[in-house]
């Protein structure tokens, strides 16, 4: 790491730091406080994602994740900043990822294997591979193309003299030299490249000896023309290089996307087959030649998102309808309206609750409007009208976005008499962060994790595990009774979001099971249906494990708890247990089934869609593309389809 003390927008004689990757740094978010961390290259994801100008890739320690940090709010790890910051008191999370780095520092080997894991090319399929896809050949294998990807500039190679470097006498040598079997490509550089490349003047003796040079030079491709030549009029034609093999197949793709360059009128049926077979050794060349990356794209199937489930403000459970329940006098409000969100604020809102919403799109909230619910513009607003506040968001990193984000939560900086409850589904660490910051504020703090489906939320049957404030427990208890049939305190903070991870956990290896065993059922011509039937009579019978199972016999992903949220629990497991040194080696594997999955197309269906993952009906159908390919290659026309279906 360099100081530039020269570098001042300002003027002023501030110091302003350059950073290079694996330069240890202190970085600050929006909303955190500064947090150790390292510069990387960005991995692909993040490279996706608009940025500000002057910002770096920060690999934060402890949670291990990356994002752009504007170089403002970067400073060196070591140095006053480490000091000052260390005398603070800080939570567990930061001292965990001071921890990391200490780790780090001794034996960097892990984390920089998990970096360039996390950055590495080869393992994701870019829109330059789905380029190449659509071009049909490398870029190494067609140096047109490779030209065109450069806007048509040939890069030069230091120490390989060029044409367009020598005399204009030489220039005109060689292409009299060439004869009609070499093309003069004339190029004409534009004003602006003229005057980046204007040379200055140089001495009579230089000029002498770069015309000494350009003309050996010239002599010298001159002569390795010829001699090219030469020896392709004497190569047999049935035994052509490698590098003449891929120029063929090239040239008989041009000619085939051009309508007009191959007549087949008057020609005869044994020129026909013969030029057909060429046509199609050329195809299966390309499709060998091209990368693993594209192979990946085309390979992976097409699967239908589900669609978009709206909520049904009209429709009632008998279940709720036949609990006697008084609610509550004080105000609530409810952040995110998604799947879960919107369930639970529409049964508040029939059991005659007040409630206050908010939500990021904000078409999703004029139903509830329209049942006497009230809008807010952003979370702070919500924050100010309630007495109350729940949140039940997608992921952690949402959850904190709206407690420590811009607008958030904690930009109303007295919650007095204010009580924020966490529903979404996160890790201990989170919520004692969240929990920590609303106490700051002279607030009050409740985790209440909800175990349970979408249906099971409209039936009022989900179970609440809650840990924090006793006192917001009790005055949610209407609240509770109208989603719930069990609510559970447990404690201190963390303790309800560690008992709903462990149920997830058997929750999710459960499913694979099940999804495994009826593949294997399936393999045999077993019918499926009668599978469950039998499971039903047995004492391992599960009301969850049969609805699952019938889903996966139909085939009918419809989402009630999505696949991804399945997957994003298993991880944060296994972040909780790999903290503690508990190995889950069965877990480990179940997340990694889950992540194909999702890979497959099935994120946002129900998570029985990892059925998906084992049934063989996928490789049937790929085999049958298959020979459908191998149909299409009897004529010229069909291959020109096909190269315009792999686009």
């Amino acid at each position: 790491m360099s100081k530039n003390k020269k570098l001042s927008l300002s003027g002023d004689s501030t110091e302003k730091f350059i950073y290079k990757p694996k330069d240890l740094i202190w970085a600050k978010m929006k909303g955190f406080t500064p947090w150790p961390g390292m510069i990387v290259e960005p991995p692909l994801d993040l490279l996706s994602q608009q940025r500000r100008a002057n910002t770096k890739c920060v690999f934060f320690f402890g949670s291990r994740n990356f994002a752009w940090i504007e170089e403002h709010n970067i400073k060196p790890f070591e140095g006053p900043w480490k000091d000052e910051l260390a005398k603070v008191s800080k939570p567990a999370a930061f001292r965990h990822a001071m921890a990391d780095i200490d780790k780090y520092v001794d034996n960097p080997a892990e984390i920089d294997g998990q970096i360039d894991e996390s950055c590495g090319m080869g393992n994701h399929a870019t829109e330059a591979d789905f380029d190449k896809i659509r071009d049909g050949l490398d870029s190494d294998e067609n140096p047109d193309a490779a030209a065109d990807a450069n806007n048509g500039v040939v890069p030069h190679v230091v120490g390989s003299p060029d044409e367009s470097d020598a005399p204009p006498a030489v220039v005109e040598e060689n292409n009299a030299n060439a004869g009609a079997t070499s093309p003069v490509v004339t190029t004409t550089p534009t004003a602006k490249s003229q005057a980046k490349r204007t040379p200055k003047a140089k001495s009579s003796a230089a000029v002498a000896v770069s015309s000494k040079q350009a003309s050996k030079a010239a002599s010298a491709k001159s002569a390795a023309a010829q001699k090219r030549r030469i020896s392709a009029q004497q190569t047999p034609t049935g035994a052509t290089s490698a590098k003449r093999g891929r120029r063929t197949a090239s040239g008989d793709a041009e000619q085939l996307e051009s309508p007009g360059a191959v007549d087949y009128d008057g020609a005869s049926s044994s020129s026909l087959a013969a030029r057909a077979r060429i046509e199609t050794d050329a195809f299966l060349g390309t499709l060998t030649k091209r990368t693993p990356n594209a192979i990946a794209l085309l390979d992976r199937p097409v699967v239908t998102r589900p669609e978009t489930q709206t909520i049904d403000m009209n429709s009632r459970s008998n279940t709720l309808a036949d609990r006697d329940i008084t609610p509550s006098d004080q105000t609530f409000g409810f952040l995110g309206l998604g799947m879960m969100g919107s369930t639970i604020v529409k049964d508040l809102i029939y059991t005659g609750h007040k409630v206050v919403v908010w939500n990021r799109t904000i078409d999703k909230c004029q139903p509830f409007v329209e049942a006497g619910a009230e809008v807010k513009d952003t979370p702070m607003d919500v924050v100010e009208a309630a007495d109350i506040i729940f949140c039940c968001v997608s992921d952690p990193k949402g959850a904190k976005d709206l407690v420590f984000g811009n607008c958030g939560v904690l930009q109303l900086k007295d919650l007095r008499n204010k009580a924020y409850v966490e529903m979404s589904t996160i890790d201990p660490d989170t919520s004692m962060d969240i929990g920590e910051g609303i106490k700051q504020c002279n607030g009050r703090y409740l985790e209440a994790q909800i175990h349970g489906s979408r249906q099971e939320a409209a039936d009022g049957m989900l179970i609440i595990l809650a840990g924090g404030d006793r006192t917001v427990f009790e005055e949610c208890h209407s609240c509770f009774k109208t989603i719930a049939k069990n609510t559970f305190f447990l404690g201190n903070v963390g303790n309800a979001c560690k008992v709903n991870l462990i149920l997830q956990t058997i929750l999710g290896v459960s499913l694979v099971g099940l999804a495994e065993a009826l593949a294997l059922a399936d393999r045999f011509s077993i019918s499926l249906n009668d599978i469950i039937d039998i499971f039903d009579l047995t004492s391992m019978k599960s009301p969850l494990l049969l609805a699952k199972g019938k889903e996966m016999a139909k085939g009918d992903f419809n989402p009630q708890q999505p696949l991804s949220h399945m997957q994003r629990d298993l991880r944060l497991v296994l972040n909780m247990a790999e903290n503690l040194d508990q190995s889950m080696p069965v877990t480990s594997i179940t997340n990694e089934v889950f992540k194909h999955t999702k890979r497959l197309g099935y994120s946002e269906h129900d998570s029985s869609a990892v059925f998906s993952n084992f049934y063989p009906d996928q490789s049937l159908k790929q085999d049958i593309e298959t020979i459908s390919i191998l149909e299409n290659l009897t004529s010229s026309s069909g291959l020109r389809r096909m190269r315009w279906a792999s686009v």
